[in-house]
């Protein structure tokens, strides 16, 4: 992470977050686009790599979904997660996971992987240990929302400056690296992005449900990789 900004009671304020009006209404948009990127999944064993306090493993639980193993670099951030009564939980670092091959059918990162200093480490290691497939949700360099948060940030420091907004080019680009590193090929299958006209406190649920998941200016974008062990494949030194 970025010289971990999840910590103290910064943690307490991100789960807050989701439970202002303004937070509830992003979380059911973006919730959506998580259920039906992971339709098929329900019973799957997944790991969400920076899963925070565990707002999206509870939310996926709460859908039907098997509860996922969740890990973190931040105490502080796995210690609100406990009190939800989430079970699965390590520390850990996304660039030397504590897990086997090819341990989990997938795995998650949920608005992480921007916070992350070695993007494609983290996904090399997340395409080791999955089976199936890795799904990404980032938070859009393209969105008005990002710009909102840019310009903000030139005025008062936030969570977001420790970060870097990605865009669609930039986590394909990745995936590809780990393909040409590893035996593991990341193949898209899915790309949705939603809240596309909104800023921080703002969000039109019905204007976004009319838009839909097809425009490359959401907010929040979600990426689905199927993950292929290519069989016999060469071992190149890993960078």
């Amino acid at each position: 992470m970025v010289s971990n900004p999840f910590t103290g009671e910064v943690a307490e304020k991100y789960d807050g977050f989701f439970e202002t009006a303004f937070g509830r209404k992003v979380k059911e948009i973006e919730g959506e686009i998580l259920v039906v990127s992971l339709k098929g999944f329900e019973s799957a064993e997944i790991l969400e790599v920076g899963c925070g306090t565990g707002v999206w493993i509870e939310f996926l639980r709460e859908r039907g979904f098997k509860e996922s193993v969740g890990l973190d670099v931040s105490r502080d951030m796995l210690r609100v997660a406990k009190r939800k009564g989430l079970r699965k939980l390590v520390e850990g670092r996304a660039a030397g996971l504590p897990f086997k091959d090819s341990q989990f059918d997938g795995v998650m990162f949920i608005t992480s992987l921007e916070f992350m200093v070695d993007r494609k480490r983290a996904l090399l290691e997340a395409a080791r240990v999955a089976r199936r497939f890795i799904l990404v949700g980032f938070l859009n360099a393209y969105s008005p929302m990002a710009l909102f948060r840019k310009v903000k940030g030139f005025f008062k420091e936030s969570v977001y400056s420790k970060g870097q907004f990605l865009t669609r080019e930039e986590v394909e680009k990745a995936a590809r690296w780990v393909g040409q590193v590893s035996p593991y090929s990341l193949k898209v299958e899915s790309f949705k992005t939603s809240l596309n006209f909104s800023v921080d406190g703002f969000v039109n649920e019905r204007l976004e449900r009319l838009v839909g998941w097809s425009s490359p200016f959401g907010a929040f974008g979600v990426i689905r990789f199927r993950v292929v062990k290519r069989d016999g494949a060469r071992k190149r030194d890993r960078v």
